[in-house]
């Protein structure tokens, strides 16, 4: 039983040993299944032997995918990440492991600006030990990325807090593309259809024909990938690590994922990274009373900020419509000259009708002169005649 067990695993890595695993059953030499027995002739008069393959039938476990070494590379690296994340957070002076609550984020923003305060190398601490974790979450699609980027608002100024949690993000995002990858042999056995439809929507390379004309004058008029992943990731209806895990195992350029992450959550970035330096200046207040949070936020500062907010938040609602041209920029462009033709059509199509009426009206008086004269050649006719 063990013997089988080892053939079976071998088969499946697809290890072709030089000397494999074979034994005969006691039994006759036609039925016996051992390599080693020649094959007996098929004439009684015949006393050579031709070149004989001796084929065997395919194993059922080879129509599956088989196990390849960059599975086992991905498996390995989520627990060697998690570790060094861990032991890179332990080395900040906070007290806390991880914030759950608001009162406990509050409480990490307050131990880190002290602490990126007190110096150039601490902020420099704090920051490489945030990229590493933001990174890490990023590309195992962990939940509670949203919290650095209120603590980065907080610690750091908006713009730069927008731009380094923004690459960050870009980052976490391709590892989660690469990391999806091995992934793809088996969902493309268990799911291809949904894979190819997944595949067309995002731009990657499909595995339908390209050689057909449809088919390319289809791939001319489709937007870029890039552009289809951003505005995915700026709708907010897709889960950001669905797109990611999607554009690795769909096949989609890096590239491409890079400069969609990075155009995508630029806006929703610098939304969380707003919020985290309001209420570092709501918290920063010498006296928070209700009546002097009030006057905070009725000053100008925190009002422009607010309204930056809003149309960020809004933006993608309100622009929709052109989002949506973006996607299929071939709609708009059959729809534009169809527009502009449409008063000459309608020119046309009078002016043809007039013409016909026109056509039509002569043919009457056509006929009804031809018929006058007719009457009047009958009127003189019968005045000619003798009474």
């Amino acid at each position: 039983m063990i013997f089988v067990v080892a053939s079976r695993v071998l088969q499946w890595l697809h290890l072709n040993p030089e000397h494999g695993l074979s034994w005969s059953n006691p039994s006759t030499p036609r039925s016996s299944s051992d390599d080693f027995i020649l094959p007996l002739s098929a004439s009684a008069q015949k006393t050579s032997f031709g070149n004989v393959t001796s084929e065997k039938p395919p194993s059922p476990v080879h129509h599956f995918p088989s196990v390849h070494f960059p599975i086992v590379v991905v498996i390995c690296l989520l627990p060697i990440s998690t570790a060094l994340v861990f032991y890179c957070m332990s080395t900040l002076p906070i007290s806390l492991s991880w914030p759950q609550t608001i009162a406990d984020v509050a409480q990490l923003g307050r131990e880190l600006a002290a602490y990126t305060q007190s110096g150039t190398w601490p902020l420099l601490h704090v920051m490489g030990v945030m990229a590493i974790s933001a990174i890490w979450k990023h590309a195992w699609s962990i939940p509670g990325s949203v919290i650095w980027n209120v603590l980065a608002g907080a610690l750091f100024s908006p713009a730069l807090a927008t731009l380094f949690l923004t690459i960050l993000t870009t980052i976490g995002s391709a590892c989660a593309s690469l990391l999806a990858t091995p992934l793809a042999p088996f969902l493309t056995y268990f799911f291809p259809r949904a894979l190819d439809v997944t595949r067309a929507a995002l731009g990657g390379d499909s595995e339908v024909d390209q050689g057909s004309v449809s088919t390319d004058t289809s791939n001319k008029n489709k937007s870029s990938a890039w552009v289809r992943l951003s505005v995915l990731r700026l709708i907010g209806v897709v889960p950001w690590s669905g797109i990611n895990i999607a554009c690795g195992v769909c096949g989609v350029a890096l590239g491409d994922c890079m400069l969609g992450t990075f155009i995508g959550c630029l806006p929703w970035t610098a939304v969380t990274c707003q919020i985290g330096d309001i209420l570092q200046t709501v918290a920063s207040s010498p006296s928070p009373t209700a009546e002097s949070i009030s006057s905070l936020l009725m000053s100008p500062r925190i009002i422009l900020k607010l309204v930056f907010l809003s149309f960020l938040s809004l933006a993608p609602i309100l622009g929709r419509d052109r989002l949506r041209t973006m996607i299929h920029p071939s709609v708009t462009s059959v729809a534009e000259p169809d527009d502009e033709r449409s008063p000459r059509r309608n020119w046309v199509r009078d002016w043809r009708t007039k013409i016909r009426m026109a056509s039509k009206t002569r043919s009457r008086d056509r006929t009804a002169s031809v018929e006058l004269n007719v009457l009047i050649q009958e009127k003189r006719a019968l005045e000619q005649l003798p009474s």
